[in-house]
């Protein structure tokens, strides 16, 4: 297959999967994520809206795919949700791609998803016919970073559907040091963080944003009810984080020149900015960060990080180190 042609069914994957997720793509917006995706080294992955609306017509005429324009949204739809697009031949790059995410996800997910996602890797493997994918090379991809706390499989499975099919939730949820108590929730977000997995929604019938750890709940059932999903929900998740913490603004550390390698590796991706010093030091000011990840990190570094402002997380940061070094006197 060309390189024209495989771009061709990368792109109608890629419109068809918006169509799924109601992004409602048009020719324009989507000609726009692709510019901004830029998949491939020195090949820009842009094309222009022209060529969107000719992905657009093979979709209708050699797929039958059910879309249509709604004008409100000011993009296309599927009029048939439950249609589902007959994929391309998978070719090795792309299937190698699928076989990665999918054996690094299973390493994080809990029964029965778990079984469920091998299951459906060695059918892939099979249907290909791949000789340049073995059992051992794939178990050879590893992930270090696991599930920290134990899942009851039926109750994953049950939070799952239940975010799959919008369904409402009524569940018992026991925090830390209290009683159980009953819950009504709208599962709008699953989440994997920091080892262990959160479904993140509404309460039911409110606008209060809720976020659960699923360790945590020990029984579930489908409360009868179905919601709409909430897009604002989600694009703020992504931008603010999972958890409803405040952001402080400007904070301020120098750093220890032994973890500038650090520094300059993750500096692109969470955009602080590094200033060297003359003594060589670093002085690094964040972006608006949580403090308590700010505090964790400066704690983990052993003295190798100072604070420089504000006053009041510096103040934080003395009093957990000498809380740390108190209990860890002989």
């Amino acid at each position: 297959m060309s390189n024209q042609s495989r771009r061709l069914n990368e792109r109608i994957i890629k419109f068809y999967a918006e169509m799924k997720k109601n992004n409602y793509p048009n020719a324009t917006s989507f000609a726009q994520l692709l510019r901004e995706l830029d998949l491939y080294e020195n090949e820009p992955y842009a094309c222009s809206p022209r060529t969107v609306m000719r992905d657009i017509k093979t979709l209708k005429e050699e797929f039958n795919a059910p879309i249509a324009y709604d004008p409100v949204q000011r993009g296309y739809y599927l009029t048939n949700p439950n249609w589902e697009l007959q994929c391309p031949v998978i070719e090795e790059d792309v299937l190698s791609m699928n076989l990665v995410g999918t054996r690094l996800a299973s390493d994080f997910l809990p029964e029965p998803l778990k079984s469920d996602v091998n299951s459906a890797m060695d059918k892939a493997l099979a249907a290909n016919n791949s000789e340049f994918f073995s059992e051992a090379m794939i178990e050879s991809l590893l992930c270090a970073s696991g599930i920290k706390s134990a899942v009851d499989p039926a109750v994953f499975k049950k939070v799952f559907e239940a975010w799959r099919r919008h369904q409402v939730l009524a569940m018992t949820y026991k925090k830390p040091n209290h009683q159980p108590e009953e819950r009504k929730f709208e599962p709008h977000i699953i989440a994997f963080h920091r080892g262990n997995w959160y479904t993140k929604g509404y309460e039911y019938g409110t606008k209060d944003i809720k976020c659960y750890a699923i360790h945590r709940i020990i029984a579930v059932t489908f409360g009868g009810d179905t919601f709409e999903s909430d897009k604002k929900l989600l694009n703020a998740t992504k931008r603010n984080g999972l958890f409803e913490y405040p952001k402080i603004d400007g904070i301020q550390l120098r750093c220890d020149a032994s973890i500038a390698f650090y520094l300059y590796e993750h500096q692109k991706m969470k955009k602080f900015k590094v200033e060297p010093q003359k003594d060589g030091s670093l002085l690094v000011t964040l972006r608006p960060a949580f403090e308590h990840e700010v505090l964790r990190w400066v704690l983990s570094e052993g003295g190798r990080i100072e604070v420089v402002y504000p006053p009041e997380l510096r103040r934080k940061v003395a009093e957990a180190a000498l809380a740390v070094a108190s209990a860890n006197r002989d």
